[in-house]
């Protein structure tokens, strides 16, 4: 799957269709449980850094919507449950970017509050507002989406759970590690 995955990507030059390509590799063996939730993290750092690449050329300036700032939301507050400082504070950066880039002005629960959310892993009340999303996300509204639990890492895995629970937390944070052909694949597709 890992060669596949390499050779389509090698055929394309868009970044942004690199960058959907990474994302549902991802996607595919991370909801079926073949990658860690660290690993998926790792990988989806490059869907991120394409998918920005692409919406940073002129050509695709439209491109920027609410889900593409939820994505980097969601990958920042991965990167501060694993401990990742500088990766945490590049998302951040790039989030911001990317909520000032969004072409998708319209009322959300996020966007409202964006920069609040920015820094919900130091503020349990916006984790806690997060995580009742997620456990009411059956009852919502699909006009008034797109959801955090929609992005990755999906509905495999609650961060807000995560970042809440001290131990929990602990656990993430001394389990950081990649199989050879996880670390193989994003030394690969660095040398794109």
């Amino acid at each position: 799957m890992i060669n596949e995955l390499l050779e389509e990507l090698k055929k394309e030059d868009n970044p942004l269709n690199i960058a959907i390509e990474i994302s549902s590799f991802v996607a595919e063996l991370f909801q079926n449980g073949q990658m860690t939730l660290y690993e998926a993290y790792s990988v989806y750092w490059e869907a991120i850094k394409y998918e920005r690449k692409g919406y940073l050329q002129l050509t695709h300036r439209n491109y920027v919507k609410i889900s593409t700032c939820i994505t980097i939301l969601n990958q920042k507050l991965l990167a501060d449950i694993f401990d990742d400082r500088a990766a945490s504070n590049m998302l951040e950066q790039w989030a911001v970017e990317a909520y000032k880039l969004n072409n998708e002005k319209r009322p959300h629960y996020i966007m409202d509050r964006f920069m609040e959310f920015l820094s919900a892993n130091e503020r349990p009340e916006l984790l806690e507002e997060l995580l009742q999303v997620r456990k009411n996300y059956e009852k919502l509204s699909f006009n008034d989406g797109p959801y955090h639990c929609e992005e990755f890492p999906y509905d495999c895995y609650s961060f807000e759970e995560i970042l809440l629970d001290n131990e929990l937390l602990k656990s993430f944070r001394n389990n950081k590690t990649l199989s050879e052909e996880i670390e193989n694949l994003i030394v690969e597709i660095n040398l794109l």
